[in-house]
């Protein structure tokens, strides 16, 4: 009789067990995705002649750009702008800025100061449209400013893209990288 009610015993332990572990399972399989999510960073800017702070000359410019950080520190992005005024000769990130203040280039995407990620600025298609994608690491970041201060200026929403034409050299398109 006693060893009955051991075994009795036993298996509802076992069915604990088995119900607990499963249930542990199940929450760390819904829980994994939510935790990888969280930790995948994404910048994303809408550029717009308006977010400019000076007086931008004959252009409606509009785009946006995503940038989306690898674990290796490498950066890839896409930048979309159409409506520019002519052909681009500049396209930069600028830091440490809020959305109300300018700074200098940290980094070029296309045409000057060197480095530049991508070297001069690619043709503009048949409805001014710039489209532009590419990656880059902190070999291209400008001197004196590290990889470590640029990735803090990101997550600080403290970067801002701008695009320069020749009817707009001081910039005529804007965009700040707002973490998602």
């Amino acid at each position: 009789m006693q060893l009955h009610m051991d075994l009795q015993k036993g298996n509802a332990m076992n069915r604990i067990s088995r119900r607990t572990i499963l249930l542990f399972v199940i929450v760390l399989a819904l829980a994994l995705p939510t935790t990888v999510l969280a930790n995948k960073k994404l910048y994303k800017a809408n550029i717009s002649a308006g977010n400019e702070l000076h007086e931008v000359v004959g252009s409606s410019a509009r785009g946006s750009g995503v940038f989306n950080p690898s674990p290796d520190g490498t950066f890839h992005f896409t930048l979309q702008i159409r409506n520019l005024s002519g052909q681009v000769t500049g396209l930069h990130l600028h830091a440490p800025a809020t959305t109300e203040q300018t700074a200098g280039v940290v980094l070029t995407l296309c045409g000057g100061p060197a480095p530049a990620v991508l070297g001069s600025c690619p043709p503009l298609d048949s409805n001014n449209s710039l489209v532009l994608s590419g990656s880059f690491n902190s070999s291209y970041l400008q001197p004196g400013v590290t990889g470590a201060q640029m990735q803090q200026w990101l997550d600080d929403g403290l970067v801002y893209i701008n695009a320069h034409t020749a009817l707009n050299p001081a910039g005529e398109a804007r965009g700040q990288l707002i973490p998602q």
